[in-house]
């Protein structure tokens, strides 16, 4: 097995940002950086070795997850990606993997490595927590609730799993399996609307990103006339028309994300992004730039919070919030 980078002190000092039910998790992922960009610039180790570090890469998806947004998420899944090859028996980098790739809407990958990650560490509990969701998912009730009882067994009387097999009986969907807490107190909290509205925005913009509603995200496109569609890098990237005019667009989020945009919404806004754009121009008194250029939009940002944001470029770029309707 190869020896990981990260000494004994380092792992003492990762541990020292967890606590019982949350976590220093910036902190942790802060200290990594600090740690590989320390270690390559006194040419200790490369970058690139760093990056095929295992236990490097699991510290680096634990405070990932707990940050628990799709950047995180999709952050995870390219620092497991390059460690596989040196995952064998280990169930935590498929749990942790698994979960990555549910998260940025990769379902079908990420149940082959649910399955792999429990024959390789079959006494590994939460392999058998996250397989039980994604068998379910897939239609396999009889399965999940396997999967899940094989946890329970190594974790009897666990609140995540026996809260997971009520929810599995009564057919719950993927979103609302996953729209748990892992600690019994914060997770009712959570369902009984007792956590900030901040926070249970967080955990539903985040669930948002696992199914993709494939109707409603072509929809979405054909509103847009959309061209040169590019999704999931992290983000998606489009160009599209309005009032017969391209533009560059981005969408802050994944395709799953994308295909839960209100359509209704959408339409009401593109109609109008052509007068807001002159709005914004004349707000901004910048109808010309250098040498009688004119100013102009070089991208159109929708962000999941349901604001818009046009980027304006000729000699620097300005980007100013759109009032939604």
């Amino acid at each position: 097995m190869q020896k990981s980078l990260l000494s004994k002190e380092d792992i003492a000092v990762l541990k020292s940002y967890c606590e019982e039910n949350s976590g220093y998790f910036y902190a942790m992922l802060e200290y990594l950086e600090d740690f590989i960009e320390n270690g390559v610039a006194e040419k200790l180790f490369t970058r690139k070795r760093a990056k095929h570090d295992l236990e490097i890469a699991l510290w680096v998806s634990y405070a990932c997850g707990n940050i628990d947004d799709y950047e995180h998420y999709y952050k995870s899944m390219t620092w497991l990606q390059n460690v596989e090859d040196l995952a064998a028996g280990c169930g935590v980098f498929y749990y942790r993997y698994a979960v990555a790739l549910t998260y940025c809407g990769k379902l079908q990958k990420a149940k082959q490595y649910a399955e792999k990650g429990v024959l390789e560490e079959p006494n590994y509990p939460w392999g058998w927590l996250h397989l039980a969701n994604l068998r379910s998912h897939f239609g396999d009730k009889k399965g999940a609730l396997e999967a899940n009882e094989k946890g329970l067994a190594l974790l009897p009387d666990n609140y995540e799993f026996t809260r997971q097999r009520e929810e599995i009986q009564k057919g719950y969907t993927i979103e609302q399996l996953e729209n748990h807490y892992i600690a019994e107190e914060t997770d009712k909290a959570l369902q009984m609307g007792e956590v900030s509205e901040q926070e249970s925005r967080s955990k539903l913009e985040a669930i948002a990103g696992i199914v993709c509603d494939e109707d409603n995200l072509q929809a979405i496109k054909e509103v847009l006339q959309v061209e040169d569609w590019q999704q999931d890098m992290p983000y998606c990237l489009f160009t599209f028309v309005s009032k017969k005019q391209k533009y560059k667009g981005v969408f802050r989020m994944n395709a799953a994300a994308v295909s839960k945009i209100n359509l209704h919404w959408l339409k009401q806004n593109i109609e109008t992004l052509s007068e807001t754009i002159e709005k914004e121009k004349k707000r901004m008194g910048r109808r010309e730039g250098v040498d009688g250029k004119a100013l102009v939009v070089s991208e159109v940002i929708f962000e999941r919070d349901y604001s818009i944001h046009l980027q304006f470029a000729y000699t620097e770029k300005a980007v100013v919030p759109w009032v939604c309707a």
